[in-house]
């Protein structure tokens, strides 16, 4: 169980690394300069991390096996 969080713990902390950086390389260089589409840009892209992350802390999870 140890090593599953251990995992599930350096893939989080390697997604959100990849996440963040590919969020400003889009924010930077792909979006235009305006002000309403960053508007709805920021607010989806820090909403859409979450999904992928709840994914891997339900695989951090013991199963029912292990219980």
């Amino acid at each position: 169980m140890k090593r599953r969080k251990l995992l599930g713990l350096v893939l989080f902390l390697i997604f959100i690394t990849v996440y963040i950086f590919s969020a400003m390389f889009l924010a930077v260089h792909v979006l235009p300069d305006n002000r309403w589409v960053e508007l709805v840009f920021y607010p989806i892209a820090g909403v859409i991390w979450i999904f992928p992350a709840m994914k891997l802390i339900r695989m951090m999870l013991p199963g029912e096996d292990e219980v």
